[in-house]
């Protein structure tokens, strides 16, 4: 077995001290039919996939966690790259660990955050394992595609994390959140196992989970079944229409398939009356139908095949206003939009808290280091997605750098996370604070927790902050040192 050691509890940084969005698969998100009929489809948005939670016997297990649909097992879902927004020039780390030619086109999850891309990284649920307290080897097997495929970090030389071109079958990690690249050689479907083994790092008690199956495909469309022709045993019919309406009133129709769902590509009708022609509604291609009652009218829905024949449709079901004698006109009409994007979950800062001056350095009273001492806030998380499914906010920094070059490593400086405020409804609670590691730890030069919402009360928006402490070597040089704290959210 070939592996490979991550860089020590650490977990790739996704954004600096400026506005942060944490990309849902909530609009992303679609169930595939044809040859992965059943799937979850994600083309787009934040997962880590390698991730290593417990299960209801408090045995460690694998699963994947999404931004906007919880944890989910790995053999539900399709990861989908798709070229016109995955495909690179390979770069001379993705040459590496591909082994590509150079010029030669891959299709990448990139390490970094970009819209409308996959944003994949792995970690564990730092609820079930405390932080810093595990080391994780995953290991790849059963590999299947019509490609290579790598895991790689930026700025590595091309020593990759898997990688089924060199035979780097397992890497072992400590950060409980890292993102990193995922490369592929070659359009189509690819699926392998991966199983984790996790060793307490006090105790030495290593356990290994059950290997889950996780599958990609790189393609602009997904691949279709032949869709189901007209037959006689599918039936359609609308539900949801009231006996009258009045004037100003919304409907919402549904068209519902018997003896059991055949396709979901529907188109909905309607006329002013039986002597009219049918137009066909723009926009209403689901199951239902949504609209505003203004006077009497038929509707119908048709269900099709993917081809386009139809295979059923309702009988008209006749929308009839009755306002009992006091009909008002009809005014303006509105409109107003949420777009899907506007369902999320993002971190940014505020403004006027984007510089923190700390105090300066100076000896301590027994002079055997130098202390500082500040504070940071502003940094704000905002939740509307739906269902309120929580989130936690972490933080870290790297390091600090003179314009002379002389660094003072992130492992020095400590906080103690706070809550600044919360919305009314939310239950917010900050992170545990984090010593400065002078004498021993990492104090959070690893990502380390900020703050965190209840799942069912994580709806709205928090401002969380940290007061800072450095404790640093008497054999740090002279100078102005600046630097940046990393924040991240999922």
């Amino acid at each position: 077995m070939t592996s490979l050691l991550t860089r020590p509890r650490a977990a790739v940084a996704i954004g600096a001290g400026t506005a942060l969005v944490a990309s849902l698969f909530a609009g992303g998100a679609a169930v595939a039919a044809g040859p992965f009929d059943g799937r979850t489809v994600f083309p787009q948005g934040h997962a880590d996939l390698f991730w290593v939670t417990k299960n209801t016997a408090g045995e460690a297990a694998l699963a994947v966690h999404t931004d906007g649909h919880g944890v989910l097992p790995s053999e539900d879902l399709l990861f989908q790259l798709k070229p016109s927004v995955a495909a690179r020039t390979a770069s001379a780390d993705a040459i590496a660990a591909l082994g590509v030619a150079s010029g030669d086109t891959i299709y990448q999850a990139s390490e970094r955050f970009a819209p409308g891309q996959l944003f994949i990284g792995f970690g564990y649920d730092s609820e079930a394992f405390a932080i810093d307290s595990i080391e994780i080897e995953r290991t790849i097997s059963n590999f299947s595609g019509p490609g290579e495929f790598a895991l790689w970090y930026n700025g590595e030389g091309g020593a990759p994390l898997l990688s089924t071109a060199t035979s780097v079958d397992s890497y072992v990690s400590y950060g409980f959140h890292e993102h990193a690249n995922w490369g592929f050689t070659a359009e189509g479907t690819y699926t392998f196992d991966i199983a984790a083994t996790v060793t307490d790092i006090a105790s030495g008690q290593a356990q290994t989970t059950a290997p889950q199956t996780y599958t990609f495909y790189v393609g602009e469309e997904l691949p279709q079944d032949p869709g189901p022709g007209p037959g006689p045993e599918t039936t359609l019919t609308v539900t949801g229409a009231a006996v009258h309406y009045h004037t100003g009133e919304v409907a919402a129709l549904t068209a519902v398939q018997s003896p059991e769902p055949v396709s979901d590509h529907f188109h909905w009708f309607t006329r002013p009356s039986a002597a009219d022609e049918w137009t066909v509604v723009p926009g209403a291609l689901g199951e239902t139908y949504g609209f505003v009652v203004t006077g009497e009218q038929q509707v119908k829905a048709v269900l099709y095949d993917h081809d386009h024949n139809a295979i059923a449709e309702t009988d008209p079901v006749d929308i009839h206003v009755d306002d009992h004698g006091n009909t008002p006109g009809v005014g303006p009409e509105l409109a107003v939009s949420l777009d899907e994007a506007e369902g999320a979950l993002t971190i940014s800062v505020a403004p006027d808290a984007r510089r923190s001056e700390l105090s300066d350095l100076q000896l301590n009273t027994v002079a055997d280091r130098y202390v500082s001492e500040g504070a940071i806030t502003g940094i704000t998380v905002t939740d509307t997605r739906s269902g309120a499914p929580g989130w936690a906010a972490s933080g870290r920094v790297r390091g600090l750098v003179t314009v002379d070059g002389a660094r003072l490593d992130g492992k020095y400086l400590g906080w103690t996370p706070k809550v600044v405020s919360a919305a009314a409804g939310q239950s917010v609670s900050a992170g545990a604070p984090v010593a400065p590691g002078f004498a021993e730890g990492n104090g959070i030069k690893g990502w380390s927790a900020l703050g965190s919402a209840a799942a069912g009360a994580s709806t709205g928006t928090a401002v969380l902050g940290a007061d800072i402490r450095i404790e640093a070597p008497t054999e740090t040089p002279a100078g102005d040192y600046t630097g940046v704290v990393l924040i991240t959210v999922i």
